[in-house]
């Protein structure tokens, strides 16, 4: 099938503003002034019309000059831990929505939460001239925001805040609340918490939460119980078995993400204790996975795609001269059979 107007043959010479100044009988400087416009921005008929022959010859604009004009990649680089996360990708879900409608394109890269990968992934996205920065894996054990400051870049915060900087994050320890108060009224004994990496702020906050809640249903949590790793569902199958050598059930659990507490209730499942009844978890996010399993998680609910979009908002807020503040996004408890029969 031969290729349509529109569609230029591959190794096809580009399409240049000179071309279509020829076609539409316009000279060049109307045709730049026209095709810097959205085409349903155009309201006169010459302007519709060049539109017309830009898009029956094939035109695509040519973004690295039209930034050198500008002094505006309309890129923005986002930063994540990793890509193996459903949270994050939701959460990308709702940067790239807003990013889109404001006419910028994202570069996701994964740091793997290595802070030699961050600086070296800040050179590049400093190199690309991205407009801004959206940093999703903060640490509070490095000097990367530093680095960040030093380089003069629009930056903003999402999925772990960092004192000292402006972030998007859910209500983390409002969520460790509402789980401690759960497992004190369905498991009035021993529970424990996996609190994931230490580095991570926002993960700090869910045990701190978690802890105070404890603290004011008058039960303790003692040192040995509060466990840290990673967020993997393997990560939280390690941690099951170690709390299966250190307590006898019925004992309650409260992981600070999904997949970790889903490793933690099928590793547990497997060893012969009944969810609901011997043993009690709650995870936090309310991913997918967390209602299809067959003993459905009980877990703290957060809106992960408006996490993501408000971080955005904020981000084009601050590349357009304006000082955005923190905000969190409200949480919910969700009920489900790994905390009742």
């Amino acid at each position: 099938m031969p290729n349509s107007p529109s569609t230029p043959h591959p190794g096809a010479p580009r399409v240049t503003m000179a071309d279509i100044a020829k076609a539409s009988n316009s000279d060049i400087s109307t045709v730049s002034r026209t095709l810097r416009k959205p085409v349903d921005q155009v309201r006169t008929e010459k302007g519709r019309a060049i539109w017309r022959v830009a898009t029956d010859l094939g035109y695509r604009p040519n973004l690295t000059a039209a930034s050198l004009r500008t002094n505006s990649s309309r890129l923005v680089t986002v930063f994540v831990p990793r890509l193996r996360d459903e949270v994050l990708a939701l959460m990308h879900e709702g940067i790239d929505e807003v990013l889109g409608a404001a006419g910028y394109q994202s570069i996701v890269v994964p740091t793997g939460d290595d802070p030699a990968e961050q600086v070296s992934k800040l050179e590049m996205a400093f190199q690309r001239g991205v407009d801004g920065i959206l940093i999703g894996d903060a640490r509070s054990d490095s000097d990367f925001m530093e680095k960040v400051e030093h380089l003069g870049l629009p930056f903003f915060l999402f999925n772990r805040p960092l004192d000292g900087h402006a972030s998007v994050t859910s209500d983390d320890y409002q969520g460790g609340r509402l789980a401690a108060e759960h497992l004190a009224q369905v498991c009035p004994r021993q529970v424990a918490v996996y609190g994931g990496m230490p580095y991570a702020q926002n993960l700090r906050s869910r045990v701190q939460g978690f802890l105070d809640g404890m603290e004011a249903s008058r039960i303790s949590v003692p040192a040995n119980l509060i466990l840290e790793g990673g967020l993997y569902a393997e990560d939280g199958a390690l941690a099951a078995q170690k709390l299966m050598r250190q307590l006898d059930p019925p004992f309650g659990l409260f992981a600070v993400n999904d997949t970790a507490a889903i490793g933690a209730l099928g590793e547990l499942y497997r060893a012969g204790l009944q969810p609901g009844r011997d043993v009690f978890v709650v995870g936090f996010n309310d991913i997918s996975l967390a209602r299809a399993i067959p003993v459905g998680l009980t877990t703290v609910r957060s809106s992960m795609s408006t996490v993501g979009s408000q971080a955005a908002e904020a981000l084009l807020a601050r590349i357009n001269g304006h000082a955005p503040v923190s905000r969190t996004v409200p949480v919910e408890l969700v009920i489900r059979e790994s905390t009742q029969n």
